[in-house]
């Protein structure tokens, strides 16, 4: 069994409706289901100019970064990890429809339809030259992320990470692709080296389900391998749990702290 190991210094969520762990606590305690209310998710902390052109994912991304680094004044990040499943997905098929009807396709909306969009835009933003990762692994991104994060850390143990996922559901076009009822969202931490987290994994079941067409909306429990994993990991991160484990397809992770 593969692991790595790191201290999670801070960490926060965000997504409409959720936007402070209180309000994640009653989400997790009601099977991770979003209130009726989806308050919007604040995004006044990235500069207008950069903000009027962003999509919703990438402000949830940025905003979820800068109000993190902004609450540990006295660490400087070394590193950055932006993670995400699907990217800006969304913005992408939007295009590819402009381009169908005829039309031109924006190139601001172009140039931010790629999948280190929120990556440089934060580098930008914060006016800081950090060295950056963007990485997409389909359902395992989060823990491809920390992996990342943790072998990063093995190098320069006293160095701070900040690791950023965030995702949405899938455009109309590609639901039948996506499973569970979810909110866009984005989960930041700031790492360092350290032993208070252990995360370690071995293979799973080599066998691929094929995934049923989204079926309406009902306020059912949800079964935890329907939503991202990035979701379970935050109501662990709630709970006074020592010891979980998140099954994938191909891939069992385990966390210890």
């Amino acid at each position: 069994m593969n692991s790595v190991h790191f201290n999670i210094i801070n960490w926060q969520a965000l997504s409409p409706g959720l936007i402070d762990q209180a309000a994640w606590a009653t989400w997790a305690d009601n099977h991770q289901i979003w209130p009726e209310t989806l308050v919007p998710v604040p995004s006044n902390l990235i500069p207008a100019v950069m903000r009027r052109r962003m999509s919703s994912l990438s402000k949830l991304a940025m905003q979820t970064a800068i109000s993190l680094t902004q609450q540990i004044p006295d660490r400087d990040i070394d590193y950055i990890v932006f993670s995400s499943r699907h990217g800006e997905l969304t913005r992408t098929v939007k295009l590819l429809q402009d381009i169908l009807n005829g039309e031109d396709a924006s190139p601001t909306a172009f140039s931010q339809s790629v999948h280190n969009t929120a990556a440089g835009l934060y580098t930008i933003s914060t006016r800081k030259a950090i060295p950056v990762a963007s990485i997409g692994a389909g359902e395992n991104t989060l823990h491809s992320a920390l992996i990342e994060a943790a072998a990063y850390l093995a190098e320069y143990p006293s160095h701070n990470v900040l690791v950023v996922d965030f995702d949405e559901p899938l455009p109309s076009p590609y639901l039948q692709f996506d499973v569970g009822h979810y909110q866009g969202y984005a989960l930041g931490m700031v790492l360092t080296g350290g032993d208070a987290y252990q995360l370690s994994w071995e293979p799973g079941s080599n066998q691929t389900a094929v995934r049923p067409p989204q079926a309406p909306f009902s306020k059912e429990k949800l079964s935890k391998e329907q939503l991202p994993q990035s979701l379970d990991v935050i109501a662990n991160l709630l709970s006074k749990n020592n010891t979980w484990s998140i099954a994938a397809r191909r891939t069992h992770w385990h966390w210890k702290r």
